[in-house]
């Protein structure tokens, strides 16, 4: 089906299957400079904290992703915090934050010390805000290898051999469990989310996090590069997406996730992004809300359709969710989407 519609979506980030929800990502596409202050990526609550000056963390060239240029550690123990956006995540959340039981998370990320970096560690902090680190994923201090290390237990988990000086890919699975939690770590694999063995798998005190840390220290230079942040989580509802949308072109909208043969609305609004509170649960849209026509999803359990993407809405920003309609009035919300229209 093809509507004329005066909505699109910009996706900005590789797509995502229909098993995995994307729900945070930084590839920090911006200009060289300071870090601090800047908001890019999605599934953030809040702009990068960099310092008092901005600049613990800077943006440079050379990207290591094909998105953007990289972030490199611009000052001595300084960490540049992030916090994620957890609004629409309550599955998945334990007291608002995430790590609820039987659930997992997937972190994947690039990261280097670089050439004439003397810095004894760097890597990618989960924190609890103003409760402190949880889990440190990178090169823990003094090793100049990778892995990983529970913040307040004693030691540290690497793969031997590995080097902390090389570009590296870093994927993290944590099942979060009922009890302690496990954390499987590869290192350099061939996709975003591995099924073979991994290169360590360690049992952990229970932790919760919400903000993400990036840091390197004790040296004298400047420190470890970041890039190509990912957090994913297996699929607790529809998933929605739209590809190939560009002012002037024809945008391709997807539902994935959804029981097949169920009806799925689409909503959207140009006048701000929520919460409105509806008969399906707070959504991520202000009044007025608009809707598209009803759409049934295949027997893939994918419901789509295609729209004309008009110049009017050139710079317009428009917020937009999915539902699932389960019967008896009761729906499944999808992810919400905020989208910047060039």
């Amino acid at each position: 089906m093809k509507y004329l519609l005066p909505l699109t979506f910009l996706l900005a980030s590789p797509a995502f299957s229909q098993t995995y929800e994307h729900i945070v990502d930084e590839s920090f596409d911006y200009a060289a400079g300071s870090l601090g202050g800047l908001n890019g990526g999605f599934g953030w609550e809040n702009e990068w904290w960099s310092g008092a000056g901005l600049g613990d963390g800077v943006v440079v060239g050379s990207s290591y992703d094909p998105l953007g240029n990289r972030m490199q550690v611009n000052v001595d123990h300084g960490g540049s915090y992030r916090l994620i956006d957890r609004s629409s995540l309550g599955p998945i959340l334990d007291g608002g934050q995430l790590g609820a039981d039987n659930t997992t998370i997937w972190i994947g990320f690039m990261m280097k010390k670089e050439t004439g970096c003397d810095h004894l560690y760097g890597g990618l902090s989960l924190n609890w805000q103003w409760v402190g680190e949880q889990l440190f994923l990178g090169s823990p201090w003094g090793t100049n290898e990778v892995g990983f290390a529970r913040a307040g237990a004693p030691g540290h988990n690497v793969v031997s051999g590995s080097d902390d000086a090389t570009l590296n890919t870093m994927v993290y699975r944590i099942d979060f469990l009922s009890g302690d939690d496990r954390i499987q770590f590869w290192l350099n694999p061939p996709t975003d989310h591995p099924t073979t063995a991994s290169d360590l798998d360690v049992m952990v005190a229970d932790f919760r996090f919400n903000e993400i840390r990036l840091q390197s220290g004790d040296g004298t230079v400047t420190g470890f590069s970041f890039d190509g942040i990912a957090i994913d989580t297996p699929a607790f509802r529809p998933i929605y997406t739209v590809t190939n949308a560009t002012v002037g072109s024809i945008a391709d909208f997807e539902v994935s996730n959804v029981a097949p043969g169920n009806k799925v609305i689409i909503g959207y609004s140009l006048s701000g992004g929520g919460p409105t509170s509806t008969t399906f649960g707070d959504v991520g849209m202000s009044p007025p809300i608009s809707q598209l026509p009803k759409l049934v999803a295949d027997p893939t359990g994918v419901a789509s359709f295609s729209a004309s993407v008009p110049l009017s809405l050139g710079g317009a920003t428009v917020y937009t969710q999915a539902v699932e309609l389960l019967g008896g009035g009761a729906g499944n919300l999808s992810n919400p989407l905020v989208v910047n229209i060039p």
